[in-house]
Parts: structure tokens; C-alpha cells; sequence
């Protein structure tokens, strides 16, 4: 079964995106820290670049930067794209955000952190220029109709292309009648990307319920919300069998987990979308 796929940068870091026609010049408005190794860009694209919420476009990283790169790692790249989720309404544009982590190089692998992630959170600054390819994919498709819940699990930056959907649907009031959930997964307090404004919103609009949760909260925390992986929390929310579309995205074990849950509680396979999940062992 084809499956609408969210794509997120750090699943997909080592593998070079293929060519696309007519990418665009977008101009850096600003790129501030969310939290450790992660930051938000903020770019201003041409008058006539349109995306639908929910999807992703390619970066590419400067020839000059890679060029640099290839001279210090001993490799040999090429053209390197990259695809970034968009964390914003298209209401905004021509602004557009999105949300980036640093990508380290796994732990005991001698290999380079990744290319883009570094080029972006290292050289790119306020006033530069990038390339950014069409828009792609059609989350937003997802659930578009029907009365279920919709219920998004998010796991670190995973929770990009979410927020970019539910800035979407708040303004458009797309989905005011049916029920939404953002359960989202962090280790800490200060991982939990956009916090107050996901808090903002749920005061908002009574129809929102937010769910973070906290896999290893710190001492000075003071956390009273819930702790766990956010699969656990999902399972220990919602009592019982579940009807409703979900969203996944996150790490590999993270969509393993989460998919186990919403199977258990009867979610036929039909209403659930995510990555292709890399069986971890």
C-alpha cells in the first residue's frame, strides 16, 4: 500500500535527493535556536513559490560549501539536496520556516555529521540566499474528510511538518468540527520545540488538545505532565480501542512503537501514515 510520507531530514540525511527543475531563490530572514543542536529558518521566498501544508522541499547545499566539505572529509560529493518539512501556513507566504537539527554522526561510526544540517546551522545567516526545490508530498490530504479524531505523534523534530498543519488548519478552520491531538515526544523540557505556542493554541481553540511528554525529564524540570516515550503516553491516553487517522512522524523506533500501539488498539492500517519505517532490531 502507497502511504503518504512525511519526510523528515534526519531519516534521510545520508542519502543524496534527486534533481529537481526550477528550484528557487529564497532570501534568509533569520535562523535562531530553538533548542541545543536544533534552529528554525525563516526564509522569504519569490511571490510566485506556493506550498500546501504538510509538505517538504529540497535544500541545496552551496557548490562552494560542498567543494570545502569534500577537501576535509576525503569525499566525494556532488550536488547535495536535502528535504525539510515546511513549519509554517502557507498563509505566510512568501515567509516560510523550517525546523533543523544538527545532524551528529552516529554514535561509533567514523563519519561526517551531516552536510546540510551543518551548512545551515554554521554558515548560513540573515541576508544569504538558498535554493529551495518545488514543494512535495500531500500530507494535508490526510483525513481531509470524515468526522474522526486526528491524532499527531511527534517525536523531536519530528513534529515540523505539524506544526506547519496545524497553523494551516487554525487559520483556515479546516477540521473545526472533528477532534485533534498532538502528542509530542521529547527527552526534556528544553527539547520540547515550540512549546508555548502549542500551549497558546490549545487554549485557543477548544477542539486542540496538546499531549507532551517527556522521556527523561531533568531534575530542575519540575515536570508534572507525562513521562515516557510518546508511544506510552498515546497508550495510556486513550483508554480502549481508538478510531481515528494518525500521523506519525519521528525516529524509526519511535514509528515502530507508535504503529504497534495504534494496531493494539484496533486503528486499521488504512488510517495510519508515517516514513517507511526502518525495522530496528
Amino acid at each position: 500500500m502507497i502511504r503518504l510520507t512525511l519526510v523528515l531530514a534526519y531519516l534521510l540525511a545520508a542519502v543524496a535527493a534527486p534533481a529537481q527543475e526550477s528550484p528557487a531563490t529564497a532570501k534568509v530572514v533569520s535562523v535562531e535556536p530553538l533548542a541545543p543542536n536544533v534552529k528554525r529558518l525563516r526564509v522569504r521566498l519569490p511571490k510566485n513559490y506556493k506550498f500546501e501544508a504538510g509538505q517538504f522541499a529540497l535544500l541545496t547545499v552551496p557548490s562552494s560549501f560542498v567543494e570545502g566539505w569534500n577537501a576535509k572529509y576525503k569525499t566525494k560529493l556532488g550536488t547535495v539536496r536535502r528535504p525539510y518539512s515546511f513549519a509554517s501556513s502557507p498563509k505566510r507566504l512568501p515567509v516560510a520556516e523550517f525546523i533543523i537539527q544538527l545532524a551528529a554522526p552516529p554514535p561509533g561510526r567514523d563519519v561526517p555529521p551531516g552536510i546540510a544540517s551543518t551548512y545551515i546551522h554554521g554558515e548560513l545567516k540573515p541576508g544569504d540566499t538558498i535554493e529551495i526545490g518545488q514543494p512535495l508530498g500531500s500530507m494535508n490530504k490526510a483525513g481531509e474528510s470524515g468526522a474522526r479524531p486526528l491524532v499527531l505523534v511527534a517525536g523531536g523534530t519530528g513534529v515540523a511538518p505539524f506544526v506547519g498543519l496545524l497553523d494551516h488548519w487554525f487559520r483556515t478552520k479546516q477540521h473545526k468540527g472533528r477532534k485533534i491531538y498532538l502528542f509530542f515526544g521529547a527527552r526534556q523540557r528544553r527539547d520540547l520545540l515550540l512549546d508555548t505556542q502549542f500551549r497558546r493554541w490549545a487554549a485557543k481553540h477548544s477542539n486542540f488538545t496538546y499531549v507532551p511528554g517527556l522521556s527523561d525529564p531533568a531534575l530542575d524540570d519540575n515536570w508534572t505532565g507525562p513521562t515516557g516515550f510518546i508511544n506510552v503516553v498515546l497508550d495510556r491516553h486513550f483508554s480502549g480501542t481508538l478510531d481515528a487517522d494518525l500521523l506519525i512522524a519521528g525516529s524509526p523506533r519511535m514509528l515502530q512503537e507508535t504503529v504497534k500501539v495504534a494496531k493494539a488498539k484496533g486503528v486499521p492500517e488504512a488510517q495510519i501514515r508515517h516514513d517507511p519505517i526502518k525495522v530496528v532490531p
